[in-house]
C-alpha cells in the first residue's frame, strides 16, 4: 500500500485517546497542524470520548455503545487533502517546539550524497522518528521496509510511481512497497518520516553503508 493520503482514523482516534508513543504523537501533531478538518475530527472524538467517559462512571457500558461512537466517528467527511495556512508557511509548531531549536541548529547526519537526517526519537520496538533533508532534483536510493513508514512532507516535495507529495501531504508505504523517491527539482525537501525498523535499502554499495548510517 502506497497512498498520498491522510493518517488512518485508527491513529486519529488513538491521537485523541491519549495512548500514541511520543514518535507517533508528534508526527500525528504535525500533520494536523496542516488540516483543519481533521483537526475538528480529533475533536469531535475527544468529545465523544469525554461523554462516553461520564457515562462509563453512572451505569456499565455495553458493546453497543462503542458501536455507536465507532458509526459516529465513521460519519466525519473528509474533504481533499490541502495544507491550510494555519502554519504561516513555517514548520508545525508542535515538532518546532519538540526540538526546540530551528532546523539548521540539529545534528544532521550524512544518509547520501546530498542527503541528510537529523534522528529525533527511536522506539522501544525499533520504531524511529527522524528529519530528513534532501537537495532538489536528487533520487532517493531505491529502498523498501521492515514494516510501514509515513513521511510527512514538511517543504518542498517529491514524487513516486503512486504520485505526487507537497507539504502537508502523507506518503504512507508498507513493507510490500518498494520506492525510489524523486525530490522536486528547484527546492530542497524536508520531511518528516517514521518507520518501523531499519529501511531495506537495495544496491549493493547502500547495502554496505547502511551500518555507518545507522537508518
Amino acid at each position: 500500500m502506497s497512498t498520498a493520503d491522510k493518517l488512518h482514523d485508527e491513529w486519529l482516534l488513538s491521537y485523541a485517546a491519549g495512548v500514541l508513543d511520543p514518535g507517533r504523537s508528534l508526527l500525528v501533531a504535525s500533520h494536523l497542524t496542516y488540516h483543519e478538518d481533521l483537526q475538528q475530527a480529533v475533536a469531535d472524538a475527544e468529545s465523544i470520548g469525554g461523554s462516553l467517559l461520564e457515562s462509563m462512571q453512572e451505569t456499565d457500558v455495553d458493546d453497543s455503545v462503542l458501536d455507536a461512537l465507532m458509526n459516529r466517528l465513521d460519519e466525519t467527511v473528509v474533504p481533499q487533502v490541502r495544507p491550510t495556512s494555519a502554519t504561516g508557511g513555517k514548520y508545525p509548531q508542535p515538532l518546532m517546539d519538540y526540538i526546540n531549536c530551528d532546523m539548521e541548529s540539529l545534528k544532521w547526519r550524512f544518509m547520501g550524497p546530498s542527503m541528510r537526517y537529523s534522528l529525533l526519537w527511536d522506539g522501544p520496538n525499533d520504531e524511529r522518528l527522524w528529519l530528513l533533508r534532501a537537495h532538489g532534483g536528487i533520487q532517493v536510493p531505491e529502498h523498501g521496509h521492515n514494516g510501514d513508514e509515513w513521511t510527512l512532507v514538511l517543504k518542498g516535495g517529491f514524487q513516486t510511481s503512486s504520485g505526487q507529495y507537497l507539504v502537508g501531504q502523507m506518503s504512507i508505504a508498507d513493507e510490500n512497497i518498494i520506492h525510489q523517491p524523486q525530490i522536486d527539482a528547484g527546492e530542497e525537501c524536508i520531511s518528516l518520516v517514521m518507520t518501523e525498523g531499519p529501511i531495506r535499502l537495495k544496491g549493493l554499495l547502500s547495502r554496505m553503508m547502511q551500518p555507518l548510517i545507522g537508518i
